[in-house]
């Protein structure tokens, strides 16, 4: 068992607890209180999807350049 710091209404879990649960920036604990002093933690982890779609509309990747000027026919073709 390890003991956790609560100071100044923050949680401050040991660096050994944060890596043996393999925590990073994101990752959110859902406590469960099974009863008065007794509770769960759980660990939900945070998918890095958010962040690479906000990267890539910083920096779009290069598609390529269009020559000349699209026909409205060429911009709304039928693909169906």
């Amino acid at each position: 068992m390890t003991e956790a710091t609560y100071h100044e209404n923050k949680l401050y879990l040991p660096k050994k607890v944060r890596e043996t649960l393999r925590l990073v920036d994101g990752d959110v604990l859902h406590i469960e209180v099974v009863e008065k002093g007794t509770a769960k933690l759980y660990v939900v982890r945070r998918n890095n999807a958010t962040k690479s779609i906000l990267e890539k509309l910083d920096n779009p990747p290069d598609m390529g350049k269009i020559n000349g000027k699209l026909s409205r026919d060429e911009i709304y073709e039928d693909i169906t």
